[in-house]
């Protein structure tokens, strides 16, 4: 449980554990940094995370409790639940003895480990009553404790082994006093560096410049999104722009607008004008675009998801 806390693994990733997964880096300073080797599990790409000296002691706890009693790590064999293989014989760290020989811990032990525990813990506690904690909660722990201690999100997501950083932030227990603390510390630091004269009082011109490009920015066919300072890049050509919002009112003048460009674009056609038809076709993909995306944004009723089936509780497996 305390390699599960301490370095936020899978509960498969903590099976697959090894004394090869045991490595270490020297950095350019000559400082040695010991690295737990993750091998692939979910996203099957290998990892290396860095130990603190918390998880170092109790990696090196498990170690010498192995050769206390075997005088070296034993090698043994693993079956894999969800591959349905056996793996190859390796110094497994998390190992269990079935039928008087030794073999590779699975996932499944590993939930029946934590499971007991917080039964037993139940007794002297009684808030863990009827609390089903699994190894995935560790994970979380620690993706929060990270997180909320100031390390970058995608630096723990590199640690989680996330391919996306929207995953990492799906653990993450951030809480509102957090996230305004965090954010008035960022703005203090930013404006620190930054010269004092952006932070100036605006004039009455500028500042009736600034309200009046928002009123600007209101055309026949909804809205554009064009940021403040910034001149129309398509010449009002709003049809093809990518910032123009389409008010859902406006869809029968989008009708309109596609009859008036097929009539074009066959007149172009009758008088064989190539590059005016090329033009028209690429207008007319944008405005077909616009109005679908206009329609998604009209549906604003209800969508029935219905009520999820009961789940029929599934025999707990066993190491064999």
């Amino acid at each position: 449980m305390e390699t599960l806390r301490l370095a936020g693994l899978r509960a498969e990733e903590l099976t697959e554990l090894s004394h090869l997964s045991v490595r270490q880096y020297q950095r350019p300073n000559g400082q040695v940094v010991a690295l737990l080797v993750i091998s692939p599990s979910k996203s099957d790409r290998e990892r290396a995370i860095p130990m603190s000296a918390e998880l170092f002691h109790v990696i090196a706890q498990i170690i010498r409790r192995h050769r206390e009693e075997h005088g070296t790590v034993p090698v043994c064999a693993r079956y894999d639940l969800h591959e349905k293989v056996w793996s190859e014989e390796l110094p497994y760290l998390f190992q269990t003895v079935y039928s008087s020989s030794q073999r590779g811990m699975s996932s499944t032990t590993v939930w029946r480990i934590v499971r007991r525990a917080c039964n037993e813990l139940a007794a002297t506690h009684p808030e863990f009553a009827n609390v089903h904690f699994a190894p995935h909660d560790f994970r979380r722990l620690f993706a929060t404790e990270l997180v909320n201690n100031g390390l970058p999100i995608h630096i723990g997501a590199a640690l989680l082994g996330h391919l996306d950083i929207r995953t990492t932030r799906g653990y993450v227990a951030v809480f509102d006093e957090d996230v305004i603390s965090h954010y008035h510390q960022f703005l203090a630091r930013r404006r620190g560096t930054r010269p004092v004269e952006e932070y100036r009082e605006p004039t009455r011109d500028e500042w009736e410049d600034f309200q009046e490009h928002f009123d600007k920015r209101r055309v026949e066919l909804g809205s554009c999104g064009r940021p403040y300072g910034t001149p129309c890049a398509h010449e009002h050509a709003c049809i093809r722009c990518p910032m123009l919002s389409i008010n859902p009112k406006m869809l029968p003048r989008l009708n309109e607008l596609e009859e008036d460009l097929l009539a074009r674009r066959k007149r172009a056609v009758e008088e064989d004008w190539r590059g005016e038809i090329e033009g028209l076709d690429l207008t007319l993909t944008f405005l077909r675009s616009k109005r679908e995306q206009a329609r998604r944004f009209q549906r604003s009723d209800p969508v029935s998801l219905g009520m999820p089936p009961i789940p029929h509780q599934k025999p707990q497996a066993t190491d064999r």
